[in-house]
């Protein structure tokens, strides 16, 4: 005799998901900075001299840039709920990012700023 099919998982939703976006956003930022960093140390072995400023400039952009391809590259397929999520990880990285600012100007400001 045959045994029955298991039931199918549901449909998944064709616009994406908001937590699939959050996460690649921050995935970008950590492990973008990760390799960014690895290729920094590794060219700063050549000696370039003043070119490593703009070479460090551009590394440091890269994770925000390929954050803003996924943007891109999700809306054209359809899946917009993931492009929204990637935004709201970025507006989470900034908002981080603002209150560790403010974090240690409050720290220092006990201190003179010494």
């Amino acid at each position: 005799m045959n045994a029955p099919l298991p039931p199918r998982p549901p449909p998944s939703d064709p616009q994406g998901s908001l937590g699939l976006g959050f996460g690649l956003a921050w995935a970008c930022l950590i492990g973008g900075y990760t390799v960014c960093s690895v290729l920094l140390g590794a060219l700063s072995q050549l000696h370039f001299g003043d070119a490593m400023i703009g070479v460090a400039v551009l590394l440091a952009l890269l994770p925000w840039a390929a954050m803003v391809g996924l943007i891109v590259l999700m809306v054209t397929r359809g899946q917009t709920r993931t492009a929204k999520g990637i935004g709201i990880g970025m507006a989470s990285i900034f908002g981080l990012a603002l209150l560790l600012v403010a974090a240690c100007f409050g720290l220092l400001s006990t201190t003179s700023f010494h």
